[in-house]
């Protein structure tokens, strides 16, 4: 029951005691001071309440609690690239994909460009001194005439295929082989010996592979030229003379060593130049486009140079029994030179250069492909 009311409604203020059961009534003034002397009391109070607060050193101080939430930013950091340089392929490894890869693109180029060879081949093969060059029209005819017509083109693309592919792959193989293991050995210094690692690597790899073409090339070259009417005929002729004859070897490495080294400079060089510049300035154009076009003109570069080889390889090769230069490259030369001087060490050069520009040029294409599908290391890629 309250004490007491506002000011104004009533002029007193009654207060019920229980005192032996009388009521007695307060005056309204001594309300009033007891209510002055509380507030005072209280306002004193609070005072000396704020300012022990204020002087609180700043660390003690409570400062008031709000609630907030931070929102929860997701930020996307992205990978930073290792700085480590690609561990290097294995000289052994390089060495096994390449000579696959190789071996693939030999023979589905050899299939391509069959009648090219055989036009080549029946140009070269002229014993005769004072002989007139047959030309490429006059070769083509010439083997039209023959029983089975258009597919002539084609004799001996089964020993050209079977044949190249095992040769071509040890070549690549030992030749890529060589030049990862020298990479490796002389890592600081080998961009600057670039060029003279890959004409020893290319020197190293067609010296061993020389000897194996020998024996294809013999029985293609007597296929095309019909010393042999059909495969079978050359399986019954199959000796140690026939498949290496005399000087056989030896005019194989004097055309493919010269022809490996200035081919593979001349790729090695167009693909990491050249290329380079031409896929920055044309990136619409396709890579294998090209690997087309560096192949092609690496292999023209190559095989114009190697002709004169190539004209001596051919006449030693088809002279089986030694009986017109008995072997000799010396002879065979001198007389090549008598039948009609510089002249007759280009004789084949254009069909040679309308098989050997095409042929490297789809070879190099395949041999990039299937490089890739190998995921072979790329020198550009693999140093530190």
């Amino acid at each position: 029951m309250p004490l007491f009311h506002q000011e104004g409604w009533i002029n007193e203020e009654r207060t019920r005691t229980q005192n032996e059961g009388k009521c007695t009534t307060v005056p309204l003034h001594r309300f009033r001071l007891c209510r002055t002397f509380t507030a005072a009391i209280l306002f004193l109070l609070s005072g000396a309440c704020a300012s022990s607060t204020t002087l609180l050193p700043q660390s003690r101080r409570r400062s008031p609690r709000i609630a907030t939430t931070k929102p929860v930013v997701r930020t996307f950091q992205p990978k930073t690239p290792s700085l480590e340089p690609p561990k290097l392929e294995s000289a052994w490894v390089s060495g096994i994909k390449n000579s696959l890869a190789s071996a693939l693109a030999a023979g589905c180029s050899k299939l391509i460009l069959a009648p090219f060879d055989t036009i080549k081949t029946l140009q070269q093969h002229s014993i005769t001194a004072g002989s007139s060059p047959m030309s490429l029209m006059q070769a083509a005819e010439v083997i039209m005439k023959r029983p089975r017509g258009f597919l002539e083109f084609y004799a001996g693309i089964g020993v050209a295929v079977v044949g190249s592919m095992p040769s071509v792959g040890l070549y690549f193989g030992i030749y890529s082989f060589c030049k990862k293991t020298f990479q490796q050995w002389d890592p600081d210094h080998y961009q600057e010996r670039r060029t003279f690692y890959i004409a020893l690597s290319a020197a190293i790899g067609n010296t061993i592979a020389s000897a194996s073409r020998v024996p294809y090339e013999v029985i293609k070259q007597k296929l095309q030229m019909k010393v042999y009417s059909s495969m079978a005929d050359a399986i019954n002729d199959l000796s140690w003379a026939t498949l290496f004859p005399t000087g056989g070897i030896a005019s194989q490495m004097l055309r493919d060593i010269p022809y490996a080294v200035v081919t593979l400079l001349a790729y090695e060089h167009l693909k990491s130049v050249w290329k380079v510049r031409a896929e920055k300035a044309y990136p619409q154009v396709s890579v294998r486009a090209w690997d087309l076009l560096v192949g092609g003109l690496a292999g023209g570069v190559g095989s114009w140079v190697t002709n004169p080889m190539d004209v001596m390889k051919t006449r030693l090769q088809m002279d089986s029994g030694g009986n017109v230069y008995g072997g000799s490259i010396v002879s065979c030369a001198e007389k090549t030179w008598e039948e009609g001087g510089p002249a007759a060490f280009l004789r084949g050069s254009v069909p040679r250069l309308l098989h050997k520009v095409p042929a490297n040029a789809f070879f190099f294409l395949f041999y990039e492909f299937f490089r890739s599908v190998l995921r072979v290391q790329d020198d550009a890629k693999s140093k530190s």
